[in-house]
Formats: structure tokens, C-alpha cells, sequence
């Protein structure tokens, strides 16, 4: 049970008792949908703090070893009750979802309750996937796959940016998804060359373009992410070559992924391969990401990273090369950290697209 590893990992790391304020980490605790809620844990049990809007709700989903708290008034007020009553000496907050005028008002509002900060806990149990959520995130991968293919059969010169984009999430919301991950990226032309586009509303996609597609979708709360480069009727060459450098760096990444290797490690396979053939200037990102809830999540898989794959950690590959003023390539799959190595999620293929 997740939060029982959770309260396992923060008593052997002395962070008890935790308030937990990202909703996206409540959710995976509990499964709690709504847009208002804290989570307290102690060394007993957990105590589940929301408004009236959502108490049916969240009183029909919550486990027996929790207790439901009805907020009355402001956040803090309802927090300081239950400090009072459990008679707490201190506090853990956790640190990335905690403003600084959260921590202020904690701090003024609970004294002489010493407040502290807690890290990111639960972002780091989120690194290891349990069983249901890789078939989510396999089910959300695979929506992506089938999204690519429709886009290669429709999309044409002519185009406008604007409603490839819209024909992405239009696919999404008809085959079971919420939403999409991310605002789809359709970068055409000279715009390819920008990692994160901001797709246009009145731009034509022309003949000779190289057109950069990174999207994703949000299925059962769980999210994927695709980057492919097509072609427009014909290729530039010097794209082409790019283009080969990308998916030999990617393909080398995937190959060395395995439990234990570091994130910095990973990240210097592509970028060593890309360095070597003439463009290490060219790719300034990192290689990649973690992929779960949040379709950015731990680990980060970035030059100089410690933090080291486990079994079960799924993150994005995804090298890239952007010359301004001609265009870019990126190459993105998904990809799951076994015990073997690592198992490729997305099957669409990395072959050279002219369409």
C-alpha cells in the first residue's frame, strides 16, 4: 500500500509527521479527484483534510485507517486544529508544493509548533512504478501511438499548424482521455528548430518542411509523451544527416538504460554521441524525464544527475539537434526500466517519415 511505504520511508528518514499539499501526490495516496485537499501523517495514522464540496466524495474513497477532517474556514486554521489536538511539537512540510507565504502563515498561525521542511517524499516513491500504473501508462502510450498514425494520414501542405494540433486533441478526447499531457507542439519549417514551439494559429505547413510533432495524452491519470520528425514531399539533407545522428544518439541512450544507472551517465551517452559528430552546441536540453502522473516527474535525466534508475522507473528519451534559421529533429519514446534493462513503450516508428 503506497502510504504505507510512505510513512515507512519518512520514519526511517525521521520526516514525521508530513503535511502533504501537492494534489497530484494526494491523489496518488488516496485517489482524491478534487481541487481542495491536505493530508496529514503521523506515526499512527493519516488524517485527510478537505471542504464541504468534496466530503461525500472523498469520505466514499477514503481507506478505513484514515481519518476525514472537515476544513472550517481557511486551510491553515483547520491544520492547526489538528496540530493542537494531536498535540504535534513540529511539522515536515513538503518542499516543492510549499510557497513561501504558505510556510510564513504555517509558521505564524501554529506557534510554537516548529515548522520544517520535509523534501519531496512522495515525488521520489512516485519514481518507482507499481504494476497497475505501468498498464496505465502502457494503455496511455499506446493512445499516443495510434494519435501519431492518424496525424501521418492527414496531415498534408497546407495545413495549418493550429489544426494539426487541434486534430491531436480532438483524437485524444474521442479514444477515453481527459486531456491532453501538454499543449501539443506542431513546430513546422524553421520553427523545428525551437524545442518547445509555441504552435502558430495562422501558419501554413509548406512543402520542404521538417515538421517537429511532441505530444501526449492523460489517460486514467496517467500520462504519455511522443516526439517524431516527419517530412514534408522531401527532405533537406543536411536534416537527413541530423536526423540520423538523433536517432543513433537516442538509440544508444535506450540501450545503456538499465537499473543503477545514473541519470548524468545516461544523459552524456546522447549527448557524447552528438558532440562527436559536430553538434554538441546543438542540443542544449536535457535527455529526458520522468513520465507518470505528471507527465514531467522524477527522475530528471539531465547532465551531471545522481539520482539513479530503478527497476520500474519510466522516463522519456528524447536527443535532439535544432539549427535556427533551418529546422530540428527530436526523437521521443517512452521507456521502462526492467530488471533485464529497459523495454521500449512507444512502437511508432523512428524511420524517416516524407509524407
Amino acid at each position: 500500500m503506497k502510504l504505507d511505504r510512505l510513512r515507512k520511508k519518512l520514519e526511517r528518514e525521521e520526516r514525521l509527521p508530513l503535511l502533504v499539499l501537492d494534489l497530484v501526490n494526494i491523489r496518488y495516496l488516496t485517489g482524491f479527484r478534487g481541487s481542495s485537499a491536505l493530508l496529514l501523517l503521523d506515526g499512527e495514522r493519516s488524517y485527510f483534510m478537505t471542504d464541504s464540496r468534496y466530503e461525500e466524495y472523498a469520505r466514499s474513497i477514503l481507506s478505513g485507517g484514515m481519518e476525514f477532517v472537515l476544513m472550517r474556514g481557511p486551510a491553515v486554521r483547520t491544520v492547526a486544529r489538528l496540530v493542537k489536538r494531536k498535540r504535534l511539537a513540529r511539522l515536515f512540510l513538503e518542499e516543492h508544493s510549499t510557497t513561501l507565504a504558505q510556510y510564513s502563515e504555517f509558521q505564524k498561525v501554529l506557534h510554537p509548533v516548529k515548522i520544517q521542511t520535509g523534501g519531496s517524499p512522495v515525488n521520489e516513491l512516485r519514481i518507482e512504478k507499481e504494476p497497475g500504473e505501468i498498464e496505465l501508462i502502457r494503455a496511455a502510450v499506446a493512445l499516443a501511438d495510434r494519435c501519431f498514425a492518424h496525424i501521418l494520414s492527414i496531415v498534408k501542405a497546407g495545413m495549418l499548424e493550429w489544426d494539426l494540433s487541434v486534430e491531436i486533441e480532438y483524437f485524444y478526447r474521442k479514444n477515453a482521455c481527459r486531456k491532453t499531457a501538454f499543449d501539443s507542439i506542431v513546430a513546422s519549417g524553421t520553427g523545428s528548430s525551437m524545442p518547445h514551439y509555441i504552435t502558430s494559429m495562422t501558419k501554413k505547413i509548406e512543402n520542404g518542411d521538417a515538421l517537429l510533432i511532441d505530444m501526449g495524452c492523460e489517460y486514467e491519470g496517467y500520462n504519455s509523451d511522443l516526439t517524431r520528425t516527419i517530412f514534408i514531399n522531401s527532405i533537406d539533407e543536411e536534416l537527413r544527416k541530423i536526423y540520423g545522428i538523433v536517432r543513433e544518439a537516442q538509440e544508444r541512450a535506450i540501450g545503456a538504460v538499465r537499473p543503477g544507472i545514473s541519470c548524468g551517465a545516461l544523459d552524456s551517452v546522447a549527448r557524447d554521441t552528438i558532440g562527436a559528430a559536430g553538434y554538441a552546441d546543438a542540443f542544449g536540453h536535457s535527455l529526458g524525464h520522468g513520465v507518470g502522473m505528471e507527465v514531467h516527474e522524477l527522475p530528471a535525466v539531465k547532465s551531471g544527475g545522481r539520482t539513479k534508475l530503478k527497476n520500474n522507473t519510466i522516463i522519456t528519451v528524447e536527443p535532439g539537434i535544432y539549427i535556427p534559421g533551418k529546422g530540428g529533429v527530436r526523437i521521443e519514446d517512452v521507456v521502462l526500466v526492467t530488471g533485464g534493462g529497459s523495454e521500449i513503450l512507444t512502437k511508432s516508428s523512428k524511420d524517416i517519415h516524407i509524407v
